[in-house]
């Protein structure tokens, strides 16, 4: 029976044991955290005249030139430039440096928008992990760090995986990714922060050692100047497609989600053109079931925006629920204020405050 487009909303607690299997999740669980990402675009932000550190001029010219605002475009075509002109024998150094350039402002955007991890209440993280522990499987098109800092609390990361594994070392190998029974595989389908493509084109994973992820992203690698962050932003779908196309990683990440036929949550994302992919990958298994999280607003446009979404998917088993109602979505997970952020790393007290 076709799912009824009537503006309305199920509560989660009425259909969370309807076996859902699989769970992507996307900015809208962020931004439930914090509204901090709801930033319109890392671009935008980088471009920002009160904005020290981001694109210079010159860096905006390349963005121009290739009619894009994706860094990890623009990044790996100075990167392609810089090879060409080390095979010709040609000077590279202009290429680098705006290479470095664009990296460094990307990095400094990113800061600039991301919470810290003393933002982010304990309880909060507690919350949602126990909530992803209900799945099979997880697919984030988020790049931030939440979902990252989530499987990390605790003692360890299990039961989550990321494939990130290969002889013992960070890099992803596409011969060595097989998850096991009883894991619970997470994967990037956009890249994230902790992810990089080093100069050989390897797709590895940043670790905490001296340094915090965050103070580590888009800062050149000491042994590897050519490497470079995996994200994708703020590209159509058909750029997003082709950029995951070109990295192993992100294409096994999107094969298996179009693999994965089994029942699927959507939590965050609004299936709109730019996530025409997405979509595509779900309608792989026309016959599964997908519930879609929605925010609460007037009958007359969910009703509008429930029915853009039946016309975009090929199966009929779709539930519309209110994100509120999901452990992912409670107001209870939102993130510390500034003060008490610094109240949790010293004594304000002292301070004098």
């Amino acid at each position: 029976m076709a799912t009824a487009v009537d503006g309305t909303l199920r509560n989660w607690a009425d259909i969370q044991d309807q076996g859902w299997s699989a769970l992507l999740l996307g900015n809208g669980f962020s931004i439930n955290i914090a509204t901090a990402f709801a930033y319109e675009s890392l671009f935008t932000e980088a471009t920002s005249d009160d904005f020290e550190g981001g694109l210079t001029a010159e860096d905006r010219e390349i963005f121009n030139a290739f009619e894009t605002t994706n860094f990890e475009a623009v990044l790996g075509n100075l990167r392609d430039a810089m090879t060409l002109a080390d095979v010709l024998k040609l000077d590279a150094r202009p290429y680098r440096t705006r290479y470095l350039s664009v990296q460094s402002a990307l990095g400094a955007a990113v800061r600039r928008v991301h919470l810290t991890r003393d933002e982010i209440r304990d309880e909060s993280l507690e919350r949602i992990r126990d909530s992803l522990e209900k799945y099979d499987q997880i697919f984030t098109t988020s790049y931030d760090l939440l979902l990252y800092w989530t499987m990390a609390f605790g003692d360890d990361f299990a039961p989550f995986c990321d494939c990130f594994w290969s002889g013992g070392s960070t890099r992803f190998d596409l011969d060595d990714c097989e998850v096991f029974t009883d894991w619970i595989p997470v994967y990037y389908l956009h890249g994230a922060l902790h992810l990089l493509v080093e100069g050989d084109g390897t797709t590895k994973k940043l670790t905490k050692d001296e340094k915090a992820l965050l103070d580590q992203f888009g800062e050149p690698v000491s042994d590897d100047p050519d490497a470079r962050p995996l994200i994708i932003s703020e590209a159509s779908a058909r750029e997003k497609l082709a950029a995951i196309e070109g990295n192993d990683y992100l294409s096994h990440a999107y094969d298996t989600l179009k693999q994965s036929d089994g029942s699927i949550v959507v939590f965050g994302n609004s299936l709109s053109d730019q996530d025409q992919h997405l979509i595509d990958a779900i309608n792989e298994g026309p016959e599964r079931k997908v519930a879609v999280s929605m925010t609460p607003k007037k009958e007359s446009v969910l009703r509008e925006m429930q029915a853009s979404i039946m016309n975009r998917l090929r199966t009929e088993k779709v539930e519309f629920f209110d994100s509120t109602t999901h452990p992912l979505g409670v107001p209870e997970n939102a993130a510390k204020s500034r003060r008490e952020a610094l109240e949790a790393s010293f004594d304000v007290r002292s301070l004098g405050t």
